[in-house]
């Protein structure tokens, strides 16, 4: 089951609870003070492909490219 994170309205509290997927747009209640808890959303992960091998061998057309792959090299 994923994990999401919740902010409590009356105290600010912030913390994580494990819940289905059918339950996760549900508000939830604060585990310090038992008020109302929103789900909170925050931006994904950001991807970084690293080193010299994707660009050229997986997400490419060869369209001028000065790689040393599209030149004929290793």
């Amino acid at each position: 089951m994923p994990i999401y994170s919740y902010k409590c309205s009356s105290c600010g509290n912030t913390y994580d609870s494990m819940k289905s997927f059918d339950e996760a747009d549900k508000d939830d209640v604060c585990p310090n003070c038992g008020g109302d808890a929103k789900r909170m959303f925050s931006d994904p992960a950001a991807v970084i492909y690293k080193g010299s091998g994707y660009y050229c061998t997986d997400n490419h057309h060869d369209n001028g490219c000065n790689c040393s792959q599209c030149k004929g090299g290793n």
